[in-house]
């Protein structure tokens, strides 16, 4: 008998029984069947049958008649899907029709139209559908509505025989829907009022975004939309109007009134090379920290990473070098809060020596605090590349300006979305080691005495991978969750991120948690107030990386130790290296060194604009902001006693360090907005002013203890404890104007600007150095068969760049040396009290220029940047008292050319979007004062003699010099600047699958790489015998040549392989509404002739000059990711 899972027989079930030939039979009423002369042996059965699962019954071998009931399970059927139709109905006069019957042919769905003619059918198929149409005094009518069409208009002819005139309206109804510009989504919750109507003449969109407005006047009105979020817009409405459809545009004007110093008009006519990566492109493959994230995505920029540590480290430059002695970091503005992108040393320097050798800069491989952000909680970012553009933030925009949107709530209901992701890491290069085939190889090298013969014969003359010993490949993890809405009156959005990376070296990791909250809210119709908070908290451990002069970082001990010396431990006990004086073994460092970071950061601000007064022409804003930076930074070092070269290096049995620093940067700014735009609609106009105020408190305290008792971790339990505390304090004041201008309808628009600032840094805290702006854009008239868009843009601007902290004043220095006495003396650095910005003076122009439907998109921007009274170091003569002396004098010049073109090759059922960037920047030394000759910078590096950035009249600011011969000859080797920058990155899509890559290419730029020359030292580099003995004899003759090598390469910067999971099947795992999965890759391959771990690299840290120094970096890495996104 066949049954389904009530025990109700089944009719008609198909009954084969297996075999040759088959025996096939059907159940007949009740469910039951007979199959005879079945054979004794084993049998398989299948059943099927119409709306049920076929089964499979086995039957084990026997003689005996056999009766069994086979259940089964009736096919789970999927509802058709359908859809909301409305419409209105309407007589041959126009006028609705109330009371209509409007049915779906076939089908019992019908509905009545209202007093408007309006009517709804909800569960409408999404097939093509027949509505049957009647009326009273009407003649009855069908239309066909297209399967995609979710509205229709149906005319009904009027059967009255006399028609009756109707009366002049007095007041009339006025109903539509409003919807977001870009997906033409509903926007639910925004307000409809007429504009000058009274009070309760307001409607509010229902979740359909649909409103009605009564008694509205019969002649022309404007009605003024606000919803959350998007952007104020006013609708003429006529008076044969009486149904409308409204676009509301996201809030851009957010930007406006968070920061004020924005074009307000216009914004798609930019007259600047402005750059800007948007959510998708910004996170489509994992990245640890935003700058990652940027890598190869912006005309004009050139990102390179300092290291491969956990944890950020990277340098943004923006059209080339600024500045030889200033601040090189870009601003960063996130919600109108100006932040810090400061690197704090963590104090490794007092364990490394490394400032020791001939450098004056710290080599510690800080992080720079820009890291800490959520790359997953940005909207855009926005980079304005020059002076040109950012002439309104005075002197903090040198070096350009990043402009950062977050993510914010919409009107409707809330959105969750939760992204899961597991991974790893894995070390993608190592340099290898140099293999020694007998003991007599050993005793040429190092000599018949040396220990490493006894080392050489106790491991049997095995080789080992010290590289691969310290290093490891551990799970990844990353969980990001938000939620965002919103009602007709507010807006939220909120956040969590929680990551674990552990490093690819033993001890390394970066963990982060951070929370944010964004809110909006709307009071009276008129004030606009908006408030964000993120809240940050990481760890990390970087290991000891670098250079160093103590024998103790990783590779500069790996250097010197051949690969056949062991070093792992035996009974836990690890041996010393016998091939380094300090005795160091990386593999116990990178076990017991702990060189720990713990950050918290508080990033929070408030913004309001207010609109004072508007009418048809006028519009009047007060706008206000305040934001708050501040962050505290831990570091705690500890190299415990049990380390074999703590004692060896200073007679001083282990180092505790304990590093405190904390960071307040504050933001306030006031400003008014008037626009105006003549009933002829002739123009339009904007004016914008306002006064800002910026500080900037920052205060660190190094303790370092040494001989630790009892191998106490605690500062307080060394014999030999020292300190050291910096402090700074700055102020910045500022006064803007403003003025925008859109003429020949939007085609032309014209900008001029200016900005008066002071700050406590300069030598005259009390003058207003101005810095002014101008800029025009064209719209070309075009064959729009042709080009959707050909403009013209050009601008100028002026920008500064800030003395640094201490650089006005003459300091006085604590010591204890005056008769044994607490004191002061004078330092050897004396101030200059007219000390003054930078002067940055930078010319652009552009054409822009995209295809008919967007099908190709070209960006092309040429620039001049000129930059006067440079911050220069001079020496004094000795009869001052003083040594050096900052001061202002010559000056530098940068040109270069940005392109960026978007092509569409493909289109339809398969996409393919192709985008590439290109970056070119030449920079010239034009003029050095009287009395300053060609110097090299000491910032960076060790000499001339090691391979030196030199500074001379006529060359390249980033020109690389060094000795050639044995009498001291020094002779140009390079530049540090490469030729060109590009990133091309591919975007392919079919049905539900995506893949994106991102390439990232650099051609030119050199590296001093000083690692392999440590490696030649210890004579373990891979090829020494023969060419790596060459290169040394070279430099034993003082040619540094060797060393300089080619920084080229081609990355594999991003790949990410998603699918998009049908709707159908997304929502058959509870809440969720949509699903995502995807493999991602970073960094996955690099193709280059460098020899080291990577060309991208910098032991000095992000110097203004000095990058390229390659000193025993942190090893580079790839990642892969396995992501699952869902939407709730």
């Amino acid at each position: 008998m066949v049954v389904d899972g009530a025990g109700d027989g089944v009719v008609g079930a198909t009954v084969v029984l297996d075999g040759d030939p088959a025996v096939t039979t059907q159940s007949v009423d009740g469910g039951g069947f007979v199959l005879a002369k079945v054979p004794v042996g084993d049998v398989l059965l299948r059943l099927t049958a119409p709306g049920f699962d076929p089964v499979a019954v086995p039957l084990k071998a026997g003689k005996a008649a056999v009766t069994l009931s086979v259940s089964m399970t009736r096919q789970r059927v999927e509802p058709p899907p359908t859809r909301m139709l409305t419409g209105l109905v309407r007589d041959d006069a126009g006028a609705p029709v109330a009371n209509a019957t409007v049915r779906v042919q076939g089908t019992e769905l019908a509905a009545l139209t209202d007093g408007d003619g309006l009517f709804l059918l909800p569960g409408v198929t999404t097939a093509d559908v027949v509505l049957e149409v009647s009326a009273p005094d009407h003649t009855g009518t069908t239309v066909t509505v297209a399967a995609g069409d979710g509205s229709v208009k149906v005319a009904l002819a009027s059967t009255a025989t006399e028609p009756v005139a109707p009366p002049t309206p007095t007041v009339r109804r006025v109903h539509g829907t409003v919807v977001e510009a870009s997906t033409g989504d509903p926007v639910p919750g925004a307000t409809v009022q007429i504009e000058g109507g009274a009070a309760d003449q307001l409607a509010i969109t229902d979740e359909n975004g649909a409103f009605v407005l009564e008694g509205v006047s019969p002649g022309p009105v404007n009605l003024q939309v606000a919803a959350v979020g998007y952007d104020d817009f006013t609708l003429a409405v006529d008076p044969s109007m009486d149904d409308v459809v409204i676009t509301l545009g996201y809030g851009t004007n957010e930007e406006i009134y968070v920061e004020g110093r924005a074009p307000v008009i216009v914004k798609q006519n930019l007259a600047n090379g402005a750059s800007v990566v948007d959510d998708q492109e910004l996170n489509r493959v994992s990245a640890q920290t935003l700058d990652g994230a940027l890598a190869a995505k912006l005309p004009g920029a050139n990102l390179q990473f300092n290291s491969g540590a956990p944890g950020g480290g990277a340098q943004l430059r923006l059209r080339g070098i600024s500045t030889i002695n200033g601040q090189s970091s870009p601003l960063f503005v996130i919600d109108g809060v100006i932040i810090s992108n400061v690197a704090v040393p963590s104090g490794a320097n007092s364990i490394t020596a490394a400032a020791a050798g001939g450098s004056q800069s710290n080599q510690d491989n800080a992080v720079n605090r820009i890291a800490d952000l959520n790359p997953n909680d940005i909207e855009t970012v926005e980079v304005l590349k020059g002076a040109s553009a950012a002439a309104l933030y005075g002197s903090k925009a040198a070096n350009g300006v990043v402009i950062i949107t977050t993510k914010r709530g919409r009107g409707g209901k809330t959105q969750v979305h939760v992204t899961q992701r597991f991974g790893f890491s894995a070390v993608s290069n190592t340099l290898g080691s140099r293999t020694f085939g007998s003991a007599q190889e050993v005793m040429d090298a190092y000599g018949a005495t040396s220990p490493l013969v006894d080392a050489y014969n106790a491991s049997g003359g095995a080789t080992f991978d010290h590289e691969g010993e310290i290093t490891q490949t551990k799970l990844a993890s990353e969980t990001i969750a938000s939620a965002a809405g919103g009602t007709e009156k507010a807006s939220y959005y909120g956040s969590v991120l929680v990551k674990d990376e552990p490093g690819v070296v033993i001890g390394t990791f970066y963990q982060k948690q951070a929370g944010r909250l964004a809110l909006g809210y709307r009071l009276w119709d008129r004030l606009k107030v908006g408030l964000t908070a993120n809240i940050i908290h990481s760890k990390s451990d970087r290991g000891l990386t670098n250079n160093d002069n103590t024998g103790t970082s990783y590779y500069v001990v790996l250097s010197g130790t051949p690969s056949f010396v062991d070093l792992l431990p035996s009974g836990g006990v690890y041996p010393a290296n016998p091939a380094v004086g300090s005795g160091s073994n990386p593999l116990q460092t990178v076990q017991l060194f702990q060189n720990r970071e713990d950050v918290w950061r508080l990033i929070g601000g408030t913004n309001a604009s207010l609109d004072l007064w508007s009418n048809a022409e006028h519009k009047v804003e007060l706008l206000g902001n305040f934001g708050v930076d501040s962050f505290d930074q831990h570091n705690t070092l500890l190299s415990p006693p049990e380390l074999i070269f703590e004692p060896i290096i200073d007679g001083l049995a282990g180092t505790s360090i304990d590093a405190s620093t904390v960071n307040l940067n504050y933001n306030l700014g006031v400003g008014a907005q008037w626009g105006y735009e003549p009933a002829s609609g002739a123009f339009r106009s904007a004016l914008s002013g306002g006064l800002t105020l910026e500080s900037v408190d920052l205060s660190s305290v190094y303790v370092t203890a040494q001989n630790l008792t009892a191998g106490q971790p605690n500062v307080d339990s060394g014999t030999s404890v020292s300190l050291l505390q910096s402090r700074l304090r700055t102020k910045d004041q500022g006064v803007y104007v403003q003025e925008e201008v859109a003429l020949l309808d939007d085609k032309l628009s014209l900008l001029a600007g200016m900005l008066g600032e002071r700050s406590s840094l300069n030598g005259d805290t009390g003058h207003y150095y101005l810095f002014p702006k101008f800029a025009a854009v064209y719209g070309l008239p075009v064959e729009k068969d042709l080009f959707d868009v050909l403009r013209v843009r050009g601008a100028y601007g002026e920008a500064g760049n800030r003395p640094n902290y201490g650089q006005k004043f003459t300091a006085l220095n604590a010591t204890n040396n005056i008769d044994g006495n607490a004191g002061l003396t004078v330092g050897g650095n004396a101030g200059d009290p007219n000390i003054q910005p930078e002067r940055q003076r930078e010319v652009e122009l552009g054409v822009d220029a995209a295809l008919e439907e967007q099908r190709a998109v070209i960006e092309l921007t040429a620039y001049q940047r000129s930059i006067s009274d440079l911050l220069l170091q001079r020496s004094l003569a000795t009869s001052t008292g003083f040594t050096t002396q900052f001061f202002n004098g010559g000056s530098m010049r940068n040109r270069g050319l940005e392109a960026a073109l978007t092509v569409v090759p493909v289109s339809g059922a398969f996409d393919w979007t192709a985008r590439a960037i290109f970056t070119l920047n030449r920079s010239t030394i034009t003029a050095l004062p009287d009395g300053v000759d060609a110097f090299d910078i000491t910032a960076a590096g060790f000499g001339a003699g090691l391979g030196a950035y030199r500074i001379e009249e006529g060359k390249s600011a980033t020109q690389i010099v060094g000795s050639v011969d044995a009498d001291g000859t020094i002779a140009p080797l390079g530049d540090g600047e490469p030729s060109f920058r590009m990133g091309i990155a591919n975007d392919f899509h079919y049905k539900e699958w995506s893949l994106a890559t991102l390439l990232d290419w650099q051609q030119g730029s050199k590296i001093i790489n000083l690692t392999r020359l440590l490696y030649d030292f210890g004579q373990v580099t891979p090829d020494y015998v023969g060419a790596g003995e060459a290169r040394l004899d070279a430099f034993s003759n003082g040619d540094i040549r060797p060393y300089i090598e080619d920084a080229s390469f081609l990355k594999v910067r991003e790949v990410s392989l998603t699918y998009d999971v049908p709707a159908k099947w997304a929502k058959q795992i509870g809440p969720v509404e949509t699903l995502q999965v995807s493999l991602q890759g970073r960094n996955l391959l690099t193709f280059t002739g460098y020899s080291g771990l990577d060309p991208e690299v910098s032991n000095f840290g992000s110097q203004p000059i000095g990058r390229n120094y390659d000193v025993a970096p942190y090893p580079p890495s790839r990642s892969f990711w396995l992501s699952v996104s869902a939407g709730l």
